[in-house]
This record gives C-alpha cells, structure tokens and sequence, in this order.
C-alpha cells in the first residue's frame, strides 16, 4: 500500500496538541460560551429529537478551531489536516472536527501564513492524483474571505509528478505556481477532492517559510483560536441558514460560490429536504465535465452525515451514470435497492449539496445544473426505471469496500 502522505511528524504532533489543548479549562469555557451562541441563534426551530446531538457537533465545532491553533503559527508552518471524523492511528484517537457543511470527499489541510512572510511548497502527485486539488490562500479562520487561489489540473507540474509553489507578497513577475499574500493573509488552506476513494491519494506536500520569524506559543495560538471560534459563530450561522432559508424539499440551481465564501471556482446547488420514512428524493444531476463533481447531505447541525460508515453521499465516480451521463441519486431512509442510494442515517432534516469543481470553460451539455422530485417510496422504481438494482448481500459488500477505502485515510 502507498504510505499515507498525511500520516507525517507535524500531522501527529498537531493531533498531541489538540489532545493537549482539550484539557485545558480555558478550552472548556470557550466551548460553552460558544455552544451558548449556537443556542440563541437556533432559537426554537431545532428539529424534534436532535438536541441529543447537539454536544457531539459543538464538541467537532471547537475541535475545528483547535487544529487550525495547530498550523496557525507562521513562523513554524506545518500542514495540518482537519474537518475529520474521529479516527485512531499511532494508539491515540484523534477527536471529531467536522463543521461547516464538511465535504467527506476532500482532504482539508491548513498552515499559517504571516503576510510579510516568504513561503515555498514542495509537492508530489503520488499513485493516481485527486480530481481536483485548490490552494487557497485566505484572509480569515472561518476560510471565507479568498486572497488568491491556484488549481490542480492547472498549476505547473514536472514529468516525474514534483512542483513548487511560491507565496509572498510580491507579484509573480513570471514566477509559475505563485500566489501573491495580502496583508490580511492567515492560511493556506488546500482541498484534495478525491472523487475516487479506492484509487486516489492526497497530494504529498510540505511548506517551509524562507526567511525568519519569532515563533508563537502554543498558549497564544490557543487564545486567538478560542477568541475565533466564539466570534465565527455569525458567519457559519449564516452558511446554515444558506440552506435552510430555503423552502422544504427544494434545491436551488447551481450558482458560483465566489460571492459567499467558499472555493471560488466551485459551482454549488443547496438545498433543504424533510423527509419522512415513506418518502424519498430523486435527484438528477449533470457532472458537465467537471473534474470533481458529487451529491453530499449534512445534517441539521451542518456536518457530514457519518460517510465513512454509510453511504451518505456519492461522487460522479462511485455512482452509476445514466444513459446520457447524468447521473440520478435516491434519498432515503431505508434502502430502495437502487445502487445510487443515499442514505439519511435515520435522519429527516437534511441539507443536500452538490458541487462541481474544476468545470470546462466550454459547455458540457447545458452545465451543471440539476433535477427533483420527492415521491413515495413505494414509487421510487416507477421515476427511475432504469437505475441499477442490487440486493443486500450486494449492498453490504460496497458499504465494505467504502470503509476499506475510507480507512486508507487513516491507515499510518
């Protein structure tokens, strides 16, 4: 098996370090006062039945902010990953951090960038590259605010799979690979978007600063992660509202996300679904040729619905296409014996995504854009007659080979 470019010494020692920073109280304060915040700002339209789950999201909501403690000092930069369910590698469990609508197909890493500092990555595509990797450099710890942005397929890269890619705050002035800081930069933050689990593999990359700096404590990393995090609470209330403002079982059709954060050149469809248990979405999309291309639910609480245990989600590369390269999705709680099911979880509030990266400049068909129905589940076959079918012992032994590909995320 191909060494996991993510299992290095700086990703372990951010994870030490976030361990670490859990027990301190000031830690502690911070969640509740921040949990606090979420609480007032859902005020009574939480969903029956999921307060039980609302701990377990402020928990990841926090751990968030913890690794981005991590990789924050610009003087020492390391790539952090973050955004992960929990996992256990190197006999110690590494704690939830999804938020924020969480993509399950990319790999997120974070390093701190000082503006006035001089930055080089070292890079190498590995067995088989992901659809589609962004380094983006961004001018707040919510990574909304975009500075400037290079893209693979796009950037320079040698015959034998190596690139460079420079940051400071100069212009390129010819440079390849360059992005050019602000005086408001503070990450790098980089998306593999792996459309292939079973085959691709995150980029293997390093950052190291070119001139000096005073480092910062893990103290005064902690403080500024702590005061973010209670001050972000607005902004990722208003990501989640993005969806569920929208009228029930609707998705609205794809728009370019550059005007409310986000990856600048992906194009997005949001929705809002309530689904009972007799009940399912048909969704119909055009991957339009984009590199990476994927229909994901979050639930209520915006965070990925447990991808590496169900089948919550499905990329343009792991569902079966239709005849005409479109490719219909079936939402529901129990298993319609449809290979393109997307399961709730045992969830009714949902908020559906997808997203296109990547995409041609020249048309593919008409573009992205998508389809919806919500029909009963008892009809399902009759608004998709020529979906794939499958049986259980089917369906178990794909739900085995998704956390077998899963796993090679957290395999040290």
């Amino acid at each position: 098996m191909m060494a996991n470019p993510i299992a290095n010494a700086g990703q372990l020692a951010a994870e030490e370090e976030v361990r670490q920073m859990w027990t301190l109280p000031q830690t502690r304060a911070a969640r509740d006062i921040a949990a606090g915040h979420w609480r007032v700002a859902h005020g009574d339209d939480i969903p029956p039945g999921l307060l039980d789950s609302f701990d377990d999201a402020m928990d990841g909501w926090v751990t968030n902010y913890l690794f981005k403690a991590t990789a924050i000092d610009p003087a020492a930069p390391r790539l952090v990953r973050n955004f992960m369910p929990t996992y256990r590698w190197n006999g110690a469990d590494v704690p939830d951090a999804r938020m924020g609508g969480d993509n399950p197909d990319n790999c997120y890493r974070l390093a701190g960038i000082a503006p006035d500092g001089r930055y080089r990555i070292s890079g190498r595509i590995l067995d088989s590259r992901p659809a589609h990797v962004s380094f983006t450099l961004v001018e707040n710890w919510g990574t909304s605010i975009t500075v400037a942005t290079l893209e693979l397929p796009g950037i320079a890269v040698e015959a034998d799979g190596s690139f460079t890619i420079t940051i400071d705050a100069e212009a390129s002035n010819g440079r390849p690979n360059h992005l050019t800081s602000t005086p408001r930069s503070k990450f790098l933050f980089i998306r593999d978007s792996l459309m292939d689990w079973s085959r691709e593999t995150p980029l293997d990359l390093h950052i190291e600063r070119l001139d000096a700096a005073p480092a910062l404590g893990l103290e005064e990393r902690l403080d500024e992660a702590l005061r973010r995090m209670r001050e972000d609470v607005p902004l990722y209330y208003w990501f989640f509202r993005l969806s569920t403002g929208k009228p029930v079982n609707t998705m609205v059709q794809p728009v370019r996300v550059a005007g409310y954060g986000g990856l600048i050149t992906q194009a997005s469809s949001l929705g809002h679904f309530h689904l009972e248990d007799d009940q399912a979405a048909i969704v119909r999309f055009d991957p339009a040729g984009a590199c990476y291309n994927s229909f994901q639910m979050a639930m209520w609480w915006y965070r990925s619905i447990d991808p590496h245990r169900i089948q919550s989600g499905l990329t343009a590369a792991q569902a079966e296409p239709n005849a005409d390269g479109t490719i219909s999705v079936v939402v529901s709680a129990r298993d319609p014996g449809i290979a393109n099911w997307v399961d709730t979880g045992g969830l009714k509030n949902l908020l559906p995504m997808i997203r296109w990266q990547g995409i041609p400049a020249a048309h593919v068909r008409e573009g992205p854009r998508h389809w919806l129905d919500i029909v009963p589940f008892a009809e399902i076959d009759q608004h998709v007659p020529d979906a794939t079918r499958i049986d259980a012992v089917e369906r178990e032994r794909r739900i085995a080979q998704r956390r077998r590909d899963w796993d090679r995320r957290t395999t040290a």
